[in-house]
């Protein structure tokens, strides 16, 4: 052993290395021993003494071959003596005895003097290779499974790999990069409604470091036109430098169809449904108003017969008529109530007046009193909470309010059998001017109280017409307001209607009583030929001179040719043969400035704005002939002396 503790380099006899072949013996990555032409060791780096058998006490050329590579068995010592003897370079991989980790042992002749051998542990790298491989496996896998074209793209944006499905969307073959991708699709944006330019696509935006999600594409694929949901991610490195992307597109060509189909089936089944419920609710309003419609003809027809066969008698024919025109009126009622829920057209300007609402629930209340008291003294006590607003105010028609109101506290009361507290409130709540009418009564089910506002629904059976809260409804929305209901099962009801409020009372101004006045030239027009001659005869009844057509057409003769002698008044009917009552009042009123016009009709009075500016009065049928002389007695005569 030499001074410096080291074993000696050279065997006895032979040469000592060269200080730049020991430098290379140490400079190697790897285990490494050298051996001389005599088969014992002549030097060893650092590595190869933890890796080969060296005995640190003997001198190292004392060392033969077989002993330093025992850890690595026969095949190791088989390549080294196959070198000795000048045959090619052999590599083996075998396993450390001392480790049991494969190592990668290498032997080779350095002329005809020495041999190399060494050794380096690749159980990590075959670790790491089996880790690709099995990665590598599961990618193929993973593409196989994705239900869509799953493409991988580099970051200079060529299709690294695909799946089977990519590979085969195309026929002329799989693009090979983005760009002719993009043009073999030719993208067209569904939502946006735009084709895509190249920068954004799906795959430029993911390797742009954006993550697009279900974008919904049309493109050219499998000779057609088909609908995708791509989604792109880019591929990122540990410090978040874009690597590439991954991209998928689910085709959704056959689920868009389905969609179609279906919602086309289900819009079909929906309009049937309605059309079932429209067919059933209008059998329903129809069977009503003939039983309330029978109803009132009932006393009519009879009260006819009475009068004829009682002719003789005034005070007979007085009574039989009293009878007809209040069963009329009935009727009328009824018909009135109908036409509110149908049309539920605005009150519109004009017909409405400032009113306070806390007024009319406390008139109310009053009125249902008799109510109230018979019901506490047959059942259960019916107590009443007033809780009234100053500020509750609002434009509209007190009579329907004041109706809506009567109809809310009936049923109150009668959804009380055993008695309870009625509850009246009114308030201003932002812009709204509110009354709530609630019970403590028997409530109502979900059923109920999505089918309240049905007209001819009920829950009081014969006792019960259905109308009421129908009614109360169409007057709401007549007022431009809205009504809600809140109700429990055994716990009661409380019905909210809202209106918009006004801010402060205004002046009442009461109109002076009309002074009588002297005949007038009216013209009558009406297509019903009792109604035309009945009208008639009123009106010729108090002295003026009537002329009565059937016809638009017939109105405009006659009053073209009334310039010497003009009318005073036009009184026509909405529903003519040839045409519109609004249009003959608008034309009648451009060539007849000084005209004044009545409108007489069936339907509810509110047709509008514009149109209803244009009459000087609207009257709903069945007439009542007091009010309409009323309106014939407000006007200046054409033929009077003012208008000479």
């Amino acid at each position: 052993m030499a001074a410096s503790g080291r074993p000696d380099l050279v065997p006895p006899g032979a040469g000592r290395p060269t200080a730049t072949l020991e430098g290379l013996l140490e400079a190697l990555p790897a285990s490494a021993v050298l051996f001389g032409a005599d088969g014992h060791a002549v030097a060893v780096n650092r590595l190869g003494r933890g890796c080969f058998v060296i005995d640190e006490r003997a001198p190292l050329p004392s060392q033969p071959m077989a002993v330093v590579l025992q850890l690595f068995g026969t095949p190791a010592l088989d390549a080294a003596q196959a070198a000795a003897r000048g045959a090619s370079p052999e590599t083996c991989t075998i396993p450390n005895g001392r480790t049991g980790r494969m190592t990668e042992v290498r032997a080779v002749a350095f002329g005809k003097d020495l041999v190399l051998v060494t050794a380096v542990d690749v159980g990590d790298r075959d670790a790491e290779r089996q880790r690709l491989a099995r990665a590598e496996r599961e990618r193929r896998g993973l593409l196989a499974l994705i239900p869509g074209a799953v493409r991988l793209v580099g970051l200079a944006g060529h299709i690294d790999s695909a799946n089977d499905e990519a590979m085969a969307e195309h026929a002329e073959g799989p693009p090979a990069d983005v760009r002719a991708l993009w043009e073999r699709d030719a993208p067209y944006d569904l939502v946006h409604h735009r084709p895509l330019g190249l920068l954004d696509v799906p795959a430029m935006r993911a390797l742009a470091g954006q993550i697009v999600r279900g974008q919904r594409l049309e493109v050219r694929r499998r000779s057609g036109r088909r609908v995708v949901e791509a989604y792109a991610a880019p591929v990122t490195n540990d410090s978040g430098q874009v690597l590439g992307a991954v991209l998928i597109d689910v085709d959704v060509t056959e689920s868009e169809r389905l969609v179609e189909e279906r919602s086309r089936a289900l819009l079909a089944t929906h309009e049937e449904q309605v059309r079932e419920r429209r067919l059933s609710a209008v059998g329903q309003l129809a069977a009503g108003v003939m039983h309330d419609v029978n109803n009132a003809l009932n006393p009519i027809m009879a009260a006819a017969y009475l009068l004829r066969h009682h002719a003789e008698s005034p005070a007979a024919v007085r009574d039989y008529a009293d009878r007809i025109r209040k069963a009329a009126e009935i009727g009328a009622a009824t018909a009135s109530r109908v036409g509110r829920f149908i049309r539920q057209e605005p009150v519109h300007a004009g017909g409405d007046e400032e009113v306070d609402v806390s007024v009319l629930a406390d008139e109310v209340l009053d009125l249902t009193e008799p109510m109230r008291l018979r019901r506490s003294s047959e059942t259960g006590e019916v107590r009443i909470v007033r809780s009234f607003a100053e500020a509750a105010r609002m434009r509209g028609i007190p009579g329907e309010i004041r109706e809506a109101l009567l109809n809310l506290v009936q049923n109150a009361i009668d959804a009380m059998p055993d008695g309870g507290t009625l509850t009246v409130r009114t308030a201003r709540e932002g812009t709204d001017a509110c009354i709530a009418v609630r019970d403590t009564g028997v409530g109502m089910s979900a059923e109920v109280r999505d089918r309240a506002f049905e007209p001819f629904f009920t829950t009081k059976g014969s006792k019960g017409s259905g109308l009421g809260l129908a009614e109360v409804y169409g007057i709401v929305r007549r007022h431009r307001g809205t009504a809600t209901i809140s109700s429990v099962p055994g716990h009661g009801t409380e019905i909210t209607l809202r209106f918009p409020a006004v801010s402060s009372p205004a002046a009442v101004q009461v109109a002076p009583e009309p002074a009588p006045q002297a005949p007038r030239r009216i013209l009558v027009v009406e297509d019903h030929e009792d109604g035309r001659e009945f009208l008639r005869r009123i009106l010729e009844g108090d002295g003026h001179t009537v002329d009565a057509v059937g016809s638009c057409q017939g109105a405009r003769d006659r009053l073209g040719a009334s310039a010497e002698a003009p009318y005073d008044l036009l009184l026509t009917d909405v529903g003519l043969p040839d045409g519109s009552g609004w249009d003959l009042v608008r034309e009648a009123k451009a060539a007849h400035p000084r005209l004044r016009i009545g409108v007489i009709t069936g339907w509810e009075p509110m047709a509008g704005a514009e149109k209803v500016r244009e009459a000087e009065f609207v009257l709903r049928k069945p007439l009542r002939a007091a009010e309409l002389k009323a309106h014939i007695a407000t006007g200046p005569s054409l033929a009077s002396p003012s208008h000479a």
